[in-house]
């Protein structure tokens, strides 16, 4: 998968720079939560920029190493199917 996919999935980039991280180099990874709020979503996040080999990025849920997402239709199907069954408040 590609940078330019999960940018057109909606992901958002998230830059580090050397005094916020602690590395001598700036960084950057992707993330997307999908819910109603901080409190109640699902976050999805990608592995960093200098973890990069041959333009190919991949796409974890938070918090857990159990899956790997790196074909974006595949991506788009969980990322729409947790949008359409998600339940609101109120």
């Amino acid at each position: 998968m590609k940078e330019k996919d999960l940018i057109e999935l909606g992901f958002e980039c998230n830059y580090e720079t050397p005094e916020s991280s602690g590395d001598d180099h700036d960084w950057h990874y992707y993330t997307l939560d999908i819910g109603i709020d901080n409190w109640n979503s699902f976050c999805l996040i990608s592995n960093t920029s200098d973890d990069i080999k041959d333009d190919e990025w991949k796409v974890y849920i938070f918090d857990n190493d159990s899956f790997e997402f790196t074909d974006s239709g595949t991506l788009e199907l969980l990322i729409n199917t947790l949008k359409h069954n998600m339940v609101k408040n109120g």
